[in-house]
């Protein structure tokens, strides 16, 4: 198993009560561990729990059952990880023969207690048929019905469980209306730009995006979180503006911009970012800010012909934990500052950024307090001399 679990990003803590969870499954009977610990263990290594912490989930069965049962059912109360836990307990199970009947019982009790009704119990059986029998546009025809009642189960998930499961639609241009959710969460082809009008809520949640066009934010909310998306083409400066918003926020979200574009232009309100990855942007910075307040973490920019962020007017920023890499521009090759509020970067790292004047890595306008840089590194970035200009 050579595939990253959808939850391996997680941390120790949560990675370790689902793999106990699971483990109650494939290692709570000797019939079970015969049959599916191979299974098991490739499971943990793919969600990336340490070798000590796969055998403490054996100790931990064995010696302290009730009070790991009891966190994994506090753990796993919202739908979208119970989604996840109930199909990685169906690939458990495709892998009992002696021991069937009791892993069906530990799949019947976590259904019970996850209160799934019964359209949910149809569909979990019906998909997990037909991945057993690799019945692609069966599994696409069963996934249409489940949402057709009004449910959502991240494509990633799906995927996971049944890698040859492929769902792709095709979208044109649109206009989100106040009082309108449009959620993407599949694969999908976009030819023409989005308008999300006041009221209005674009949800980007899993989904593989190619897109021709923009998005353009009035007043609207946007959303993206675990999606992937490549601009294949943009005529404006960026591929993501955003106008009387209050709040935008991204999270572990991939944006490629194949140098048609920036990614983000925001004007008000509040930007979160964090543990995404944000590539060749081109002829505007990645981001340009000028809201209230930014905050990014965990974030990776990378290659970026124009720079990669700008904050100006009266915003304030926090970027902590970010690598930036091959950026280009004037001034600041990968951050420009120009505001009266602070501006914070804390472990950053700058590599192979280039300023044509001034400043390699980051580019402060003014030199006033409240402008900081801690414990942040530069490596081959030229003009070696003053890679961080104007601090204090």
């Amino acid at each position: 198993m050579d595939r990253h679990h959808p939850y391996w990003k997680k941390d120790l803590e949560f990675k370790y009560t689902y793999c106990f969870g699971l483990g109650v499954m494939s290692m709570g009977h000797m019939k079970s561990i015969m049959e599916t610990q191979d299974f098991f263990e490739e499971l943990m290594r793919s969600i990336d729990l340490a070798k000590e912490q796969e055998q403490q989930i054996f100790f931990d069965l064995n010696n302290h059952f009730d009070e790991w049962v009891d966190y994994v059912f506090g753990m796993l109360q919202g739908k979208e990880e119970q989604y996840c836990f109930v199909l990685d307990l169906y690939s458990i199970l495709s892998f009992a023969s002696w021991a069937k009947e009791y892993c069906q019982a530990v799949l019947e009790d976590y259904l019970q207690v996850f209160q799934f009704s019964t359209a949910e119990r149809e569909f979990f059986a019906a998909f997990d048929r037909c991945r057993q029998m690799g019945r692609v546009e069966a599994a696409v025809e069963v996934y249409r019905r489940f949402v057709e009642q009004g449910f959502r189960i991240r494509y990633d998930f799906l995927t996971w469980f049944f890698p040859m499961f492929h769902l792709e639609e095709q979208l044109e241009a649109m206009r989100i209306r106040d009082g309108e959710t449009v959620i993407l969460d599949y694969p999908v082809v976009i030819q023409g730009d989005i308008e999300v009008d006041k009221g209005g809520r674009l949800l980007i949640h899993g989904a593989d995006i190619h897109m021709n066009g923009r998005v353009i934010v009035h007043g609207g909310r946007f959303v993206a979180d675990h999606g992937h998306i490549e601009v294949m083409g943009c005529s404006a400066a960026y591929w993501l503006t955003i106008e009387e918003s209050s709040v935008v926020t991204l999270t572990d979200t991939t944006v490629n911009c194949q140098e048609h574009c920036g990614m983000l232009h925001q004007t008000t309100g509040y930007l979160l970012i964090r543990e995404c990855w944000i590539c060749h942007t081109a002829g505007a910075r990645a981001i340009s800010f000028e809201g209230d307040a930014m905050k990014l973490a965990d974030t990776h920019f990378c290659y970026g012909q124009g720079g990669m962020l700008s904050i100006e007017d009266a915003a304030s920023a926090e970027i902590v934990d970010c690598t930036f890499k091959h950026a280009q521009a004037e001034y600041g090759g990968a951050v420009y500052a120009d505001t009266i509020h602070d501006v914070l970067l804390r472990r950053c790292s700058f590599e192979s950024c280039h300023a044509k004047y001034l400043a390699a890595a980051v580019y402060f306008k003014y030199q006033k307090l409240g402008q900081r840089i801690e414990e942040c590194s530069c490596r081959d970035c030229t003009p070696q001399e003053h890679p961080f200009f104007n601090t204090l």
